[in-house]
């Protein structure tokens, strides 16, 4: 009989969580240990009913105690805190970590799983962004690989395997190009959320298809593989396949290029970042017909401002990718809740980034406590 390898999900009731969920479901190898949520309690209970986990969390100390009033004939741990998240994610009730969350929250969780020689696959960009230097130091430490389920950064992870990085001249990552590219920014002055959120290829959150609106998503990829791969940023250059079939491409010095390519389906990497470092089947709702034209466009970074952001962030360098990001889910907030513009976003978090002074040395708490300023100076400016 195979003993399933148990899983805690943070933020099970997102769409990568939901998706990771679905996979367990259909796999004899694996079985949900932990779900929670920010406040999403209405979904948290579907799935405590179906897949009845060992372990529940709960963010939002408000939703926290209208949950508690609901009845579960299921009975489970309802955790209280973030340290009983991290000690119950460092301990022998978790086999793999999934963190896809939104933010940051699921950082003290990540941490004590890789110290502790748990299989962690990351989601969230927030988490590199706001300590990715110092997470790659505790996986190398631990001999415990950071499996990234982004697609692009996933498909990196599986043609570097087993490469000498000296000999990549170039690391191509693509983008769809989100729903406005090619317009000029007297055609975005009044983009409507609506139409913001209408991504023409992926079904994913609200605040990340706004930051493939932006192209920010694209932006902070660079910055997220460069950190992960420890490859020189100027080396990674974003390109633009609006099937979002080819997910990244490496070229060496010696004039081999190497693809990665899937349907364009979220459960295709989750699947991988899971069975690593093996392949089971899955089945997906599209497939990827490798003979469909695919056409593959430069971006010019010059023409979109969410490069020269970033760009500047990792010139800076420091705490200013933490800033950035803080800077930048502020202002996609601001932008959903209808304080600012579309085209706000992004003169906003340029603001932030030009004007912070960075620092170059910090542990977990001085650089939250970095972000979090940044995050009430942003809101600031969004009023």
């Amino acid at each position: 009989m195979i003993k399933k390898k148990k899983v805690s999900i943070i933020g099970s009731t997102g769409q990568i969580g939901k998706q990771t969920i679905n996979i367990i479901k259909n796999s004899k190898n694996f079985k949900v240990s932990l779900i929670s949520c920010e406040k999403d309690i209405e979904t948290l209970s579907e799935q405590i009913k179906k897949y009845k986990p060992a372990a529940v969390y709960i963010k939002s100390e408000a939703s926290k105690m209208k949950f508690k009033k609901l009845k579960f004939k299921h009975k489970f741990q309802l955790l209280d805190n973030d340290y009983e998240l991290s000690n119950y994610c460092s301990s022998s009730s978790t086999d793999i970590l999934v963190a896809c969350s939104s933010g940051t929250n699921s950082i003290k969780s990540v941490i004590a799983a890789l110290e502790s020689d748990k299989k962690v696959c990351i989601a969230s960009k927030e988490i590199f962004m706001l300590y990715g230097k110092q997470l790659m130091k505790i996986s190398k430490k631990s001999k415990n690989v950071i499996l990234p389920i982004d697609s692009e950064h996933s498909g990196i992870f599986q043609t570097l395997n087993p490469i000498d990085k000296k000999t990549i001249k170039s690391i191509y990552i693509t983008a769809s190009g989100g729903p406005f590219f090619g317009l000029k920014n007297s055609e975005l002055k009044k983009v409507s959320i609506k139409k913001a959120l209408k991504h023409p290829t992926w079904k994913m959150g609200n605040k990340i298809t706004i930051d493939s609106a932006t192209l920010m998503n694209k932006a902070i990829e660079i910055i997220e593989a460069s950190i992960i791969f420890n490859i020189p940023s100027e080396k990674i250059i974003p390109i633009r396949d609006k099937t979002s079939q080819i997910h990244s491409i490496i070229e060496f010095e010696d004039g081999n290029f190497i693809f990665c390519g899937s349907t364009n389906d979220m459960t295709v990497p989750i699947n991988y970042a899971l069975n690593y470092p093996n392949r089971k089947k899955i089945i997906t709702k599209n497939n990827f017909n490798l003979f469909n034209k695919i056409q593959l466009e430069k971006i010019d970074e010059g023409r979109y401002k969410a490069f020269n952001i970033c760009r500047l962030a990792l010139k800076k360098g420091g705490s200013t990718i933490a800033v950035l990001n803080a800077a930048n889910n502020t202002a996609v907030n601001a932008f959903l809740e209808k304080k600012i513009s579309f085209l706000q976003i992004l003169n906003i978090v340029e603001k932030v980034v030009k004007n912070h002074r960075p620092i170059k040395s910090y542990n977990l708490n001085r650089i939250s406590a970095i972000y979090q300023q940044a995050e009430k100076l942003t809101l600031n400016l969004c009023i």
